[in-house]
């Protein structure tokens, strides 16, 4: 054989020719007859392919790896000789370094350049760093010498230091000199080099020469880097001082002052120091000052300065003179006497009485003249003098003057006398000025004394001007709040009234807003005014004080007109406008005033409208919820979805929260006298339709007829409303009884038929419209009163609902009523409650053992959604409800609705009510128990909210001082606001109750995925009968049943907790059953009623659904223990029991969550065949594939093997294990064989290991889970994590295992 060439090479052993060989690749040599090729090793490269042999790297280059095509080249500085394999550095001495590498390979080292130091070895130059440099050839940079610096790198000489600056050692930058030194030098090397600035000069930072310091300042030691301003009262007039002069006498130096400045014109200083003008002191009385005055000048005589600060003296006017110096006021000339102008003497010529002398004329002698209007003048040298206030000459030449008459008055020099102004007056003559009237009286105009009342003030009563004038207290009185008394001298019967308030006679203060009306005219009287017989005072006698002594004054006629109350528009009277004098209106609060009443025809065809409707209503609810396919299969759906949806929702106890709050909330204006805003009455008429009083919402009760009418109707119309209901069922019923051929003995089961659905409708009926009715009998005694006379306090209480009635045992219409409202009174507020106490005092026995009686089932709207330990709350509750509706009107009949006493009451009854709901949770429902706590919270605030309301009343200002709040209006809101929540919070609950019940888990078809449709077999009320022994299956009966409707609302399963009346209707009940399911537990076969039952099963033919306990603990057994019971205790019955109980494999019931759900889904598949729907061939087809629960585990595949880990302890897990390694076998689940492991020891732990235990460690279907170990603390220890996790795999597919078993 022939070697492959050079540079190619094989591993064949079958090439016939050189072309074989496979071509050496690049990074590789191959010799002649290699056989592989061989990398290049590190130092040397093959660039090309079919490289017979590696080149090594040249100097200069290198190369570190094996199998490389190329050399790289060695780094600047860097070492690398012929066949490298790695970088040297180069060894160059300090002062030199490497730059590059010649063609040798070695690198060659040169002088390092100017301005750079080289340490030597492979280091590059550096350059010098600001403050250093390099000369040549360094290896280090040298710092600059001191009074030097050098800011640029790579320099080879530093800088000499600036002037006024110093340069320390290696500086990068010259530092300034610090303020107050200086410097002309350029070598400091250090701030002491600096020179200090001397005392009078400056020097700022870095300066090369000293300042001298500016007028005005000074510094009086060296070292300064500015001046000090000279302080107030010191001056400096030259430049570089080192001190500041004391200001002078006259003048004075503000801060910094180069200069003195003299004192103002009209001040002086003879002081030293002044620093500031107003520190000059200002020139004295009788003086002048000039500007810079060190002392005042008196003034001459014939002068005067007046006051303080005068520059100049004034000379004394003519007829004035003053004979003294440094004087402040010139003296005026004796009368007769004549001064000239700055007159230091006076001269005096004489006059004849009623003339004065007024001017000198050239010769010296003053001239005579007549007194002037409004002066008198005593002559000779006297001159006028002007009349005293209250004195006049009215004409000119009087020597006296005449005093003014009482009523007017006059002011000095006055030629005539002027009336007093309106609330003035002058009681005697000679008056200078009118006197303010005392408070509050006023006066007119020129009055001599103040008899009336100022504006604000009105007079209450009639008194002699004398009285009123001493005592004006005791007889004018502040104007009441929102009254007119803007004009003076406004009394009692005058007072007036704003249109939109009322008041209820002419002789009181008390205003009224007509909230309600729009008809109140204020103090305008209607001329047609027609009086009512209940608002007449045609029989007032006021007696009142009259200041002097006590008399009685008869009003009369007019008394009475005034105390009818008028003010109102044509058409309306009564309080407040709200009563309607035509016989055929009605006073409407929606429309703010009286309207005909309706046709009697319509608004009774309207309420036989209502009626209808809700009946109809009712019936087709009643249709749904009892599952009446009326419409066929879609009916039937809809029926089943309806009930499931009103289990699961309980709409019962939400809808009685929702409405007992609004018939309450309603209550807060009839009853508790607060007045929302009109902006809210739409609301309150809707809250007001919720406390079903269909009567007072079809026909107003104005228009019925008399009170007495009207309060008998409201109280018996529920009465004959359940008259024709209990028509209608009985009607019901006996068609039903008809149709259905039982007729045997009509009447006994009519009154069986009908007895308790009236119970039922009664009670319900009663709950309703009972808030309501009381309401409308306390209307009988529900007044409000009015303040009718100041004087003897008298009042008038009228009744709300009729105000031509007075309150009053004087009244026969009054007392008639009062006889009515006692008798209704027993029979609704106390008759009604005690009638719901007494049938649950007789139900107690039967609701506490679980044995619905047909009496309990009646009544169970008292007591269905509540504990049976609180059997009794819906009496406690409608006891609370009847208080705050109606009894409440007890407290303070005639004032209480304008008083907080009733809201105050009603809080801490509400919170009281809500702490005991709290804290008993009578409530089945959670649900339940939170919306009557909002609703009793919401009920709470709203009457906190009506205390408010009433505080606010119609005084705004009060009611932003105790409240904070601008109006009421705001807390109208806050009720509104809440009212609506209690409404919203309750369509929440609901619908989110129902949205969670369509979404709940049912029982499903497998074929079609939907719930199956429950159909009853004609004849049947009940889907299934279940029999069990009480002793050893009731506990476990109640679940089976509970979950069956959970899992299938609508389903009817007979039990006797439930449907049990009597023991001897036990066969009729089985007939009534489509299927009985009969659960074997211990005893079951020795009880002579459970064999009853079954036997009645056999020979009806009904099918049967047998499940036995699983728990042996629970009276459990297996189907060989009960086939014994029934050899044993059936010996009596005819043949066939044991086939017909045993004739299919029984069903376990099993109580593991999981396991149980197959266990109720094999009793709902067999309660399903009993039906109708599914005995047809479709419906047999529907129900083979199964049921099904949506989330429910399902079957799984394993595909690797699965090892179960068992416990020796437990004596059924191997059992169990091997059974189920069977059935997966069988089933073909998993490809590989599973294997189960015994492991000990057994190691007992809590926690997850327990419930993961809990998953694995089951039972076969035949051993009770209660036989096993207490599987809630033990595990087994698993070895591996592949074991956990196949743990969790089989725990997954328990539920399908335990079916499989």
């Amino acid at each position: 054989p022939l070697p492959c060439e050079a540079g190619s090479y094989s591993s064949a052993t079958n090439n016939d020719e050189p072309s074989d060989c496979t071509p050496c690749p690049a990074g590789s040599s191959c010799t002649a007859g290699s056989t592989a090729p061989s990398a290049c090793p590190a130092g040397s490269a093959a660039p090309s392919d079919r490289s017979p042999a590696c080149e090594q790297c040249e100097a200069g280059s290198y190369q570190n790896g094996t199998g490389s095509t190329t050399c790289v080249a060695c780094a600047l500085g860097q070492l690398c000789p012929v066949g490298a394999s790695l970088e040297l550095p180069a060894a160059c001495e300090p002062g030199t370094y490497s730059n590059m590498t010649d063609g040798d390979g070695l690198p060659d080292c040169f002088r390092c350049p100017v301005g750079s130091s080289c340490p030597g070895g492979a280091a590059p130059p550096t350059p010098c760093a600001a403050g250093t440099f390099a000369m040549a050839e360094r290896p280090a940079c040298e710092k600059c010498h001191g009074g030097t610096y050098q800011n640029e790198t790579g320099a080879t000489s530093c800088r000499d230091c600036l002037p006024g600056h110093y340069c320390a050692e290696g500086a990068a930058a010259p530092l300034p000199c610090d303020g107050g030194s200086y410097s002309t030098a350029t070598d400091n090397d250090e701030p002491s080099d600096c020179s200090e600035a001397s005392p009078g000069y400056f020097a700022v930072t870095g300066s090369t020469q000293q300042t001298p310091c500016a007028k005005g300042t000074f510094t009086a030691a060296g070292g300064h880097s500015e001046c000090i301003p000279c302080p107030s009262g010191t001056y400096q007039s030259e430049a570089g001082s080192t001190d500041c002069h004391d200001c002078e006498k006259g003048q004075y130096c503000t801060t910094g002052a180069a200069a003195p400045l003299p004192c103002r014109a009209g001040t002086f200083s003879n002081a030293t120091g002044l620093a500031a003008p107003d520190s000059c002191t200002a020139c004295p009385a009788g003086h002048a000052c000039t500007t810079g005055s060190v002392e005042p000048t008196p003034c001459r005589a014939g002068s005067v300065a007046l006051g303080l600060g005068n520059t100049v003296c004034g000379l004394c006017a003519a007829g004035y003179s003053q004979d003294q110096p440094a004087k402040e006021t010139c003296t005026r000339c004796k009368p007769g006497s004549f001064c000239l102008e700055g007159s230091s003497l006076e001269l005096g010529p004489p006059c004849d009485p009623g003339t004065y002398a007024n001017a000198t004329d050239d010769d010296g002698d003053p001239d005579c003249f007549d007194c002037p209007v409004g002066s008198s003048c005593a002559g000779g040298a006297a001159e006028p003098v002007a009349c005293s206030p209250g004195t006049v000459a009215a004409s000119a030449g009087q020597i006296t003057c005449a005093s003014c008459a009482p009523g007017t008055f006059s002011g000095a020099g006055s030629g005539s006398c002027d009336e007093c102004a309106i609330g003035t007056y002058t009681a005697n003559p000679g008056m200078g000025e009118c006197m303010g009237c005392p408070h509050p009286l006023s006066s007119e105009r020129g009055s001599a004394t103040c008899s009336v009342c100022k504006a604000g003030y009105y007079l209450q009563g009639s008194a002699d001007p004398a009285a009123i004038f001493e005592k004006p207290t005791d007889h004018c009185k502040p104007c009441p709040p929102r009254a007119d008394c803007s004009v003076p001298g406004t009394t009692l019967e005058a007072l007036g009234v704003p249109p939109g308030l009322w008041r209820a006679s002419n002789l009181t203060t008390e205003l009224h807003e007509c909230i309600a009306s729009d008809h109140c005219s204020g103090s305008v009287l209607a001329a047609e005014a027609e009086r009512s017989r209940r608002l007449s005072a045609s029989a007032f006698v006021l007696e009142y004080g009259s200041g002097s002594g006590d008399t009685l004054v008869s009003l009369g006629d007019t008394a009475a007109a005034e105390a009818h109350g008028e003010g109102c528009n044509v058409g309306h009277s009564g309080p407040r406008c709200e009563w309607c004098k035509s016989q055929s209106g009605y006073f409407d609060r929606a429309q703010r005033g009286c309207v005909d009443c309706p046709v009697a025809s319509m608004r009774l065809f309207n309420l036989a409208g209502v009626v209808l409707a809700v009946a109809a209503t009712g019936a087709l609810f009643y249709l749904a919820i009892t599952r009446v396919a009326i419409f066929g299969r879609a009916g039937a759906r809809t029926a089943h979805r309806l009930t499931h949806i009103e289990v699961r929702v309980g709409f019962q106890p939400k809808l009685k929260v929702l409405i007992s709050f609004y018939q309450i909330a309603g209550t807060l204006g009839p009853v508790y006298g607060v007045r929302l805003h009109d902006d809210f009455t739409r609301w309150m008429e809707i809250m007001d339709a919720i406390s079903f009083d269909f009567l007072g919402l079809t026909y107003p009760d104005a228009c019925i007829g008399s009170m007495r009418d009207r309060l008998l109707l409201s109280a018996l119309w529920p009465y004959i409303a359940f008259l024709m209901l209990a028509v209608a069922i009985a009607c019901h019923s006996l068609t039903e009884l008809l149709l259905s051929g039982r007729a045997d003995n009509l009447r006994r089961d009519l009154v069986r038929a009908t007895q308790s659905r009236l119970i039922y409708w009664a009670i319900l009926v009663a709950y309703l419209v009972l808030p309501s009715v009381s309401r409308s009998i306390f209307k009988a005694r529900l007044c409000e009163s009015y303040d009718i006379n100041v004087f003897t306090g008298a009042r008038r209480s009228f009744l709300v609902a009729d105000l031509d009635v007075l309150c009053s045992d004087d009244d026969p219409v009054f007392r008639s009523l009062g006889a009515i409202f006692w008798a209704l009174f027993g029979v609704w507020p106390v008759l009604a409650p005690l009638t719901f106490l007494a049938l649950l005092l007789s139900i107690r026995p039967a609701v506490r053992a679980k044995r619905i009686s047909p009496l309990a089932r009646a009544c169970r709207f008292l007591w269905r959604d509540y504990d049976a330990d609180f059997l009794f709350w819906e009496v406690f509750d409608l006891a609370r409800k009847l208080f705050l509706a109606s009894l409440v009107l007890f407290i303070d009949q005639e004032y209480g609705s304008s008083k907080m006493l009733r809201l105050v009451v009603a809080t801490v009854v509400s919170a009281l009510f809500l702490a005991a709901l709290a804290l008993a949770r009578p409530f089945k429902r959670s649900d339940d128990l939170y919306l009557a706590c909002v609703a009793n919270l919401l009920l709470t605030c709203c009457f906190c909210l009506g205390t408010v309301i009433q505080l606010c009343g119609e005084d705004n200002d009060q009611c932003y001082q105790l409240v904070g709040l601008n109006d009421a209006r705001r807390a109208s809101e806050f009720v509104i606001g809440l009212t609506a929540a209690m409404l919203v919070a309750s369509l929440t609950i609901i619908i989110l109750k129902a949205v969670t019940a369509v979404t709940a888990p049912t029982l499903r078809l497998v074929a079609t995925g939907r719930a199956p449709i429950l159909e009853l077999p004609s004849g049947c009320h009940f889907h299934g009968f279940i029999s069990h022994a009480w002793g050893t299956g009731q506990d476990q009966t109640h679940t089976v049943v509970r979950q069956l409707q959970l899992l299938m609302p609508g389903v009817r399963i007979w039990l006797d907790v439930d449907n049990l009346s009597n023991l001897a209707s036990l066969e009729s009940c089985v007939a009534d059953s489509a299927a009985v399911l009969v659960f074997l537990s211990a005893g079951y076969f020795k009880s002579g009623n459970c064999r009853r039952e079954l036997y009645a099963a056999m020979e009806q033919g009904k099918p049967l659904v047998v499940v036995r306990e699983g728990n042996e603990e629970k009276g459990g057994g297996s189907a060989a223990d009960f086939r014994a019971e029934c050899a044993a205790y059936c010996s009596d019955a005819a043949a066939g029991v044991a086939e017909a109980v045993f004739a299919r494999e029984l069903i376990v019931w099993l109580r593991a969550h999981e396991f149980q759900r197959e266990s109720l889904k094999q009793i709902a598949h067999q309660l399903l065949a009993a039906s109708p729907s599914f005995a047809r061939p479709a419906g047999v087809h529907q129900l083979a594939p199964g049921l099904f629960i949506p989330g429910e585990l399902g079957c799984m595949r394993f595909e690797v093997p699965v090892h179960l880990l068992v416990c020796e302890a437990n004596a059924g897990a191997p059992r169990f294990a091997t059974q189920l390694q069977q059935a997966v076998d069988e089933d073909e689940l998993m490809a590989p064989r599973s294997t189960w492991e015994q492991h000990t020891p057994f190691t007992p732990r809590a926690g997850r290991g327990a419930r993961r235990a809990r998953a694995l460690l089951l039972q076969d279907g035949r051993a009770a889970l209660a036989a096993l170990p207490d599987l809630a603390s033990l595990s087994c220890r698993l070895p591996s994590r592949g074991s956990a996790v196949s743990t969790a795999g089989h725990r997954r597919s328990t539920a399908a295992a335990a079916a499989a078993a």
